[in-house]
């Protein structure tokens, strides 16, 4: 029997990690096309997400809490 070795997809724009708390907003990493990530942040006011990069690190984004969602709860 052949081993199965399971891969992620390396789609651009896909969400990798996040969103987290980090700070007093929101973070979280997307897909490059070229496999590396960028970090987005959350801007409250516009409702979209921006990229940021100089706000905060991937060390920060990595060990910030999972930020909870009430809007998924609709789905369980």
């Amino acid at each position: 029997m052949l081993p199965t070795i399971a891969h992620p997809l390396k789609m651009a724009g896909r969400i990798v990690l996040g969103p987290r708390q980090v700070r007093n907003g929101f973070a979280r990493i997307v897909a490059r096309a070229d496999g590396s990530g960028r970090i987005e942040l959350y801007d409250v006011q516009s409702s979209q997400w921006c990229e940021a990069p100089e706000e905060c690190t991937f060390s920060e984004l990595w060990s910030a809490p999972a930020a909870f969602d009430a809007r998924f709860l609709t789905a369980i």
